[in-house]
């Protein structure tokens, strides 16, 4: 039985790497949507990501000017410091930041899942090549192999 995603995540996630011996050939047939699942998820989250950093670059680009005009009003000599930490300091600038950062995040942790989805694939690959050698080995099998020819 396969989890559902919406049903719970993790337990869906630990059942898309998790390799089942006794059943090597369901795992070759899941492989496909699972990459394709996580590989959609983890493009959600790079747009979210490049989202969250031009709105970040356009905060602080907005900000640099409020900021620059409110100094130059003080009638005092503005220097790109004075902007910078006064654009770092507003509120703006952390929540921009922070959503930045959060996304950021979300990004690698599924890269990392398609990384193991990827890493299972190998090794089902291997696994394959390695059951065929064996069963090639098999006096029964070469025998039933022979006699079809």
């Amino acid at each position: 039985m396969t989890i559902s995603p919406e049903a719970d995540p993790d337990e869906y996630l630990r059942d898309c790497v998790r390799i089942e011996p006794l059943v090597i050939e369901e795992e070759f047939v899941r492989l496909p949507a699972d990459l394709a699942f996580w590989n959609e998820r983890y493009s959600q989250c790079v747009r979210t990501f490049l989202m969250a950093k031009l709105d970040a670059d356009e905060c602080e680009a907005r900000l640099r000017i409020v900021h620059r005009e409110m100094l130059l009003a003080t009638g005092a000599k503005v220097t790109e410091s004075q902007v910078d930490s006064a654009v770092t300091q507003d509120g703006a600038t952390r929540d921009a930041r922070i959503r930045l950062i959060e996304a950021e995040a979300a990004k690698q942790r599924l890269g990392g899942i398609v990384d193991a989805i990827r890493t299972k694939r190998d090794m089902l690959i291997s696994l394959g090549a390695h059951m065929r050698a064996e069963l090639q080995g098999d006096p029964v099998l070469r025998r039933e192999r022979a006699d079809r020819r």
